[in-house]
């Protein structure tokens, strides 16, 4: 038993599917259930119930999921203590982050703030959500910069809003939005669009939206930012993004049409209250609010 296997069986759990976890977890669906696979076969049980086409779990795999994440937080725990050991009086804190952060730049105060604080050893990490959200739900870390997602409220954590990103819609120019100054719900129910992944922030964003306003859009096509944006180019669709995200891209032929009513994404730092640096982290909050990216 290895603690990747219990972090496949763990992620499957959480997202309800094979196909979800090995997304995430950026390996093969293969891989993951072959882990899962051999995970079963020395427990002596079966974890999942495969008569159904979501990921279900078995009575054994009820009880046992329960284990996994706790053995997965004693490993995080022991863990984290080795580290505080190795950095020699040092404090260890763990800073999670979407992939975003670089478009805002914020690597520079993150490097001011560690300047500042001499006794603070800083470990960035970059995490797509449903690995941040199992840590943060776990209370491995102390802070995370990510969108604010009423879907996944953190207990014992504080979200500190810090910029506001605005949500777009990127058309080829030949496309008949680009006749618009801006789009609304109605526009695009029913009409074909390119989407971040299910789990992503923005993407959720987005479903909230269009069901406030009891509209569906029909995706057809999931992928990374990179991807869709150069969909959208490709005129394989418009594409539901963010500002930030297209402004480190060099595209061409796309108009950016903001929406109405307007659809803006908050990016925050949340707390970890339980975290030993809470305070210091609070100095951080301004130095992240105040730099222009």
């Amino acid at each position: 038993m290895t603690d990747a296997q219990l972090l496949y069986f763990t992620t499957i759990v959480e997202l309800g599917s094979f196909s979800e976890a090995a997304l995430s977890l950026d390996i093969s669906q293969s891989s993951v259930s072959k882990q899962v696979m051999q995970l079963e076969d020395e427990l002596g049980v079966r974890l999942f119930d495969r008569s159904f086409r979501k990921a279900r779990l078995t009575s054994a795999g009820e009880l046992l999921y329960q284990d996994a994440r706790q053995v997965l937080k004693q490993i995080s725990h022991m863990k984290e203590t080795a580290k505080e050991l190795s950095l020699a009086g040092r404090k260890h804190l763990s800073l999670l982050a979407l992939p975003v952060i670089g478009h805002f730049n914020f690597y520079i105060p993150i490097q001011l703030f560690e300047t500042m604080h001499s006794d603070l050893q800083i470990e960035l990490e970059e995490l797509e959500e449903p690995e941040m959200y199992r840590r943060m739900n776990s209370g491995d870390f102390d802070a995370a910069i990510t969108y604010y997602d009423p879907d996944h409220p953190v207990r014992h954590a504080r979200f500190y809003p810090l910029v506001e990103d605005e949500m777009v819609l990127v058309c080829h120019s030949s496309h008949p939005f680009c006749a618009k100054e801006k789009v609304t719900p109605e526009d695009l129910d029913g009409a074909r669009v390119l989407s971040m992944q299910k789990y992503t922030c923005v993407h959720k964003l987005y479903e909230l939206y269009f069901r406030k306003h009891h509209t569906n859009p029909h995706v057809v096509f999931r992928g990374r930012p990179e991807s869709i944006l150069v969909g959208a180019e490709a005129k394989r669709g418009p594409a539901l993004l963010t500002r930030v995200h297209t402004e480190t891209m060099r595209i061409s032929n796309v108009s950016l049409l903001p929406f109405d009513p307007p659809l803006k994404g908050i990016l925050g730092i949340i707390v970890n209250e339980a975290s030993k640096n809470e305070s210091a982290l609070r100095e951080l909050i301004p130095l992240l609010s105040d730099h222009e990216a």
